[in-house]
């Protein structure tokens, strides 16, 4: 598996770029900006971007897909089905989403904004502002802060304990490290 981070400039927000090794197909995991990097590292790999998935609809997470989606043809999916207000595919937890031999599965995980979602993939996930390395995205409320902790226990905590978590802002992490250190669950 081809596997790139890129650290942007707009609220310092991870974007990430997996890909096959085999097929060269590739998927992008957030778009708060699409910067020559992203672009760059696609065209000097060759990788054929078909889709991206958005972890939730804010703008250091979606305002790059505009521009992003003038260069390629790709699916975008997020909990919205209409990220960046750019027109997509709704998908919910359980959902499965491919592009060629990149195959993922959604998990919910609401409580930073209602319609959180993180992506796992063979030895990763993508959380989104749900679940940080030694915290959690912040919330409007209460209520929301206890269904993202349950959803976080319940989705991500039950995931093998060697996988990485890769979030959308700060460095990445792993189950284990988060169920044994995060304080908001010890």
């Amino acid at each position: 598996m081809i596997f790139q981070a890129f650290l942007l400039d707009i609220n310092e927000s991870n974007c990430y770029l997996v890909a096959s090794e085999t097929t060269r197909d590739a998927i992008l995991v957030d778009a708060g900006d699409f910067d020559s990097r992203i672009h760059d590292f696609i065209e000097e790999n060759n990788l054929n971007l078909g889709g991206v998935f958005i972890t939730h609809d804010h703008y250091d997470h979606t305002s790059g897909l505009t521009d992003l989606m003038r260069q390629y043809r790709v699916k975008v999916w997020s909990g919205s089905g209409n990220a960046g207000r750019t027109a997509g595919r709704r998908v919910v937890h359980g959902h499965e989403i491919a592009v060629g031999e990149i195959k993922g599965t959604v998990l919910a995980t609401p409580g930073h904004t209602f319609d959180s979602l993180s992506l796992t993939l063979p030895g990763v996930v993508f959380t989104g502002d749900a679940l940080f390395s030694g915290s959690v995205g912040g919330t409007s409320s209460s209520d929301a802060a206890r269904q993202q902790i349950e959803a976080i226990r319940q989705h991500i905590f039950t995931l093998p304990a060697d996988c990485e978590i890769h979030p959308g802002h700060g460095p990445a992490s792993t189950i284990a490290i988060e169920r044994q250190f995060n304080p908001f669950f010890v």
